[in-house]
Order: C-alpha cells, then sequence, then structure tokens
C-alpha cells in the first residue's frame, strides 16, 4: 500500500531535520555550492539521511536534474520515458522532444514496461527530489555497467555541455575489500581513494566530471552496515559525496 502525499512528505522533512542533527560535516559543506552528487542508490532505512544531505547540498539556482542509476549486467544506456505520479501534487513530466535529444546524443535506448528495475529506483527518489527541491526537469537515465568506452563519453560529453544548468546525482552504493574490519578513520581513507577511481562505470564518470572541473570529492558521510548488526561480511558501503 503507497502512503498519502502527506505522510511522505513528512518522513523526508524528517530525514531532513535528522541529517542536519545527525551528520556533523554538514554546515560547513553546506556554503559551497556542488553540481554533482553520490548518493545510495538502496535502501531508505540505512541512507535516507545521506540522500537528504547529497539533494540539501546541490546547488539549488539550477531548475533541471539528470539522476543516473546503475543497470547491472547491461551493455546499453537507457533513458526513462515513465511518468511518475504526484508527490505533494507535484508532477514533473519531461517531454519527449528533450528526451529524444538527450537520447539522441548519448547513443541510449527507450526504456520499457519491462525496465521494473529502472523504475523502481527512481521512485524511491521522487520524494525526495520533489520534497526537498525545486526543480522543473528531472531527466532519469540508467547505465549499464557493461558499457564500451564510447557510449561512456558520449554521456560524459553530454553532461560537459549540459552542467551549467543541469544537477547531477549518481546513485550507486560503494563495494570495498574487506580483509579485515578496519578503523572506520582509515576505511574512509579506503573509500575516498576508491570513489576517485574506475572501478565502476558511475564512480569513473564521477571522477571524470571532477577532474574536468578541477574538484576533489568530497565526502559528508557514510554508513558502515556494520553498526546496525550486519554480518562482518557484507562489503557494501552508502556514502554521501559531493563534487
Amino acid at each position: 500500500m503507497s502512503l498519502a502525499p502527506e505522510v511522505l512528505a513528512e518522513q523526508i522533512m524528517g530525514y531532513v531535520v535528522w541529517a542536519s542533527e545527525l551528520i556533523p560535516t554538514l554546515k560547513s559543506f553546506a556554503n559551497k555550492s556542488y553540481s554533482v552528487a553520490i548518493i545510495p542508490q538502496w535502501p531508505h532505512f540505512y541512507t535516507g539521511l545521506l540522500q537528504a544531505a547529497g539533494y540539501l547540498l546541490l546547488d539549488s539556482q539550477k531548475k533541471k536534474i539528470l539522476v543516473i542509476s546503475q543497470l547491472h549486467d547491461s551493455k546499453s544506456i537507457v533513458v526513462d520515458t515513465t511518468i511518475y505520479g504526484p508527490i505533494f501534487w507535484k508532477t514533473r513530466e519531461t517531454s519527449m522532444k528533450v528526451l529524444s535529444k538527450i537520447k539522441t546524443s548519448i547513443g541510449a535506448l527507450y526504456s520499457s514496461k519491462e525496465d521494473k528495475q529502472l523504475i523502481e529506483v527512481l521512485h524511491a527518489q521522487t520524494p525526495f527530489l520533489r520534497v526537498i527541491t525545486d526543480i522543473k526537469q528531472i531527466i532519469h537515465v540508467g547505465v549499464g555497467n557493461k558499457i564500451s568506452p564510447n557510449q561512456n563519453k558520449k554521456l560524459y560529453t553530454w553532461i560537459q555541455k549540459n552542467i551549467q544548468e543541469y544537477n547531477i546525482v549518481l546513485l550507486t552504493n560503494i563495494e570495498i575489500s574487506l580483509s579485515s574490519k578496519s578503523p572506520k578513520h582509515d576505511e574512509q581513507k579506503q573509500i575516498e581513494k576508491l570513489i576517485q577511481t574506475w572501478s565502476t562505470s558511475l564512480l569513473g564518470l564521477f571522477h571524470t566530471i571532477l577532474d574536468k572541473q578541477k574538484k576533489r570529492p568530497e565526502i559528508v558521510a557514510y554508513v558502515n552496515p556494520w553498526d546496525f548488526g550486519k554480518t562482518a561480511s557484507l562489503t557494501t558501503r552508502y556514502i554521501c559525496a559531493m563534487g
């Protein structure tokens, strides 16, 4: 059963308040302007605060946003054509003319009704987008983890041409190597190095965008599932990183 818009909005505002109170570094980042964010793709239970922080720190002057999610076992880039229902009475439907231009520029495919992974990912983000931000246009693109260098270059080129108008949100969880449990400070250093590599297509894209702008990634916060009693063999980490 889906939640009423008012209840959903209250939940998101709760994440905003908690992020301000529980993420000690958030205020020090708030006076800077960011155009690119990495936030977790799943799940809200661990990551709601990180997602709220990422959207709060993006440049509020920009009214367009490109959300890029990771598609597993795919060699394609897919432009999401789904019309998502209103949340808190706001609907953001991007015209097919705009989507068609982007599709052609980045050599992508259109989504279909079978692309459930794509739909579920953005459906989970729409409450944050519509409650926290004041954007007028949402573009969602799914990027396969097996895309070619040429496809990646086309996407990056489009971003560079349009980053003055668009905030860029990359939805991805982080996988670390785990030989033994590291102190949190040491693990954060490992993650800082990881997000500046090409270990996945989205991390590579993040690195390339920031490198071109001569910026360094800044980790606002991250979550280690061990802190919640999860198995010590879990290598997934959830981060909010800005650039």
